[in-house]
């Protein structure tokens, strides 16, 4: 007689009638689940257990297992601490919650290759390791997917980090990893190519491009090139559309802000938000160069509005004309362009990964 089949092998009875096979191996492994966790094919190293225990319920463990994450490490970013990123990745990662791969760049345009890679073979998160550039590039490749990025702060300036809560420690910034929300926020596109925390035209944008291809990074370079550009950039007169108004200024610098500030806790745009679906537009006019070193203390306590040559908007689109090139960052990446400045926000658009501890503070 046959139901469903009976087969018989030395030793054993096995009895298949339909799926009940499936639920049968469901209870052996119940009763003993070490015998599945054994399998080379299913279980985490054994010095990785021995170092990071997993949960007591083996069958539960090997049912909730890690996610896949992949760090792309940019070796040059500016701090250099990011060398020793394994090393910090094995001691600080919850191995019980993540399952990692770590991808070296090799030259300008290699992460965001790299982040589309990921996305591609179905890592869950893509983390950025670098500083603002390093995140631009890896976010560019990852803007409307359900991949969620990632940040360790390696950079000099490490704006969105900052504000985001990473902090600048990239050990610290690993163990805010395990425990990090995810918190969808709005891209910038500027003339197809995408943007996450700020965007400048002028004399900010001459200093990302004095900074290009230096290999002295941190503070003292940046402020010694942003002197440079300060004494030797003039305000240029500009059209400037915001949505459906219409200015016509002389200016020395005008900063596209979806994200609040730039790296070393400078605030260009204080009520600036990630998740509002609004740029806030600042604007600085021609005044005496003085003033505008003179109110580099006010952008550190959020007063940069009250200068007297400041103006600030918030727009969905933003549309800039100016004879001649323009001097233009895309998160402090330097370049040149000739054509008319398109800046468009796509709301809700990324998803990122936000420490606990100001999630809430960043969602307002």
């Amino acid at each position: 007689m046959d139901i469903g089949h009976w087969s018989l092998d030395i030793g054993h009875w096995t009895l298949d009638i339909g799926h009940w096979t499936l639920f049968i191996q469901f209870i052996v492994l119940s009763a003993n689940p070490r015998s599945l966790i054994q399998d080379p094919k299913n279980q985490v190293s054994r010095k990785m257990q021995e170092s990071h225990p997993v949960i007591k319920n083996e069958l539960l463990a090997y049912l909730l297992r890690p996610r896949r994450i992949v760090f792309i490490v940019n070796p040059k970013a500016g701090t250099n601490l990011q060398k020793h990123i394994r090393d910090c990745v094995d001691n600080h990662l919850n191995h019980k919650k993540f399952e990692y791969g770590i991808w070296l760049t090799e030259q300008e345009g290699h992460a965001a290759e790299l982040a589309k890679k990921a996305v591609d073979e179905g890592y869950e998160i893509v983390v950025a390791v670098g500083g603002d550039g390093s995140i631009n590039e890896v976010a560019s490749a990852m803007v409307g997917s359900e991949a969620i990025l990632g940040i360790i702060p390696a950079g000099s300036g490490n704006g969105l980090a900052m504000h985001l809560g990473y902090g600048r420690d990239i050990d610290e910034a690993i163990k805010k990893l395990n425990t990090a929300e995810v918190q969808t926020i709005d891209c910038g596109i500027m003339n197809g190519r995408p943007f996450i925390n700020i965007a400048g035209v002028g004399f900010d944008g001459l200093v990302s491009n004095l900074m290009k291809g230096s290999h002295w990074r941190g503070f003292l370079p940046y402020f010694l090139k942003s002197v440079e550009a300060g004494l030797s950039y003039t305000a240029r007169e500009c059209r400037i559309e915001l949505d459906d108004k219409v200015l016509e200024l002389k200016c020395f610098a005008i900063s596209i802000a979806n994200g609040p500030m730039y790296g070393y806790n400078f605030q260009i745009a204080p009520d600036a938000r990630l998740d509002d679906g609004l740029f806030k537009v600042v604007i600085l006019k021609d005044a005496p160069r003085w003033q505008y070193f003179a109110a580099l203390p006010s952008m550190l306590n959020n007063k940069i509005y009250d200068a007297d040559f400041v103006e600030h908007y918030a727009a969905r689109r933003v549309n800039i004309s100016a004879k001649g090139e323009n001097y233009v960052h895309l998160d402090g990446e330097g370049m040149v362009v000739k054509d008319e400045l398109i800046f468009e926000i796509k709301p809700a658009s990324l998803k990122v990964l936000v420490p606990r501890k100001t999630f809430k503070k960043v969602e307002g």
